[in-house]
């Protein structure tokens, strides 16, 4: 009997072992998905960013004026944000 509780807890160990070894490769898919969507979106965010910048001085209405302002009030702060998830993201790694 003894025999047979030592071969259960050993698969049991061997059943956790291998959920844990599973759901780590299944974080480490998720978080390169991650890594990727932050990475395309501070791409995307800096183009329109590059715009404003651009534009700053060329606006021929108020709306388009506010519109920059308020980017470039904004902007550092979301790429300040992006930074903190990526150094996340690192340590998750």
């Amino acid at each position: 009997m003894k025999d047979i509780e030592g071969l259960t807890n050993d698969l049991n160990s061997k059943l956790i072992i291998q959920d844990i070894e599973n759901a780590t490769k299944l974080l480490e898919v998720k978080n390169k998905k991650l890594r990727e969507r932050l990475d395309i979106a501070k791409t995307e965010l800096s183009k329109i960013n590059k715009c404003g910048d651009e534009m700053d001085g060329n606006c021929s209405r108020n709306e388009e004026e506010e519109f920059i302002e308020a980017l470039k009030d904004e902007m550092p702060e979301v790429f300040k944000n992006i930074e903190g998830n990526f150094e996340q993201i690192d340590k998750v790694d």
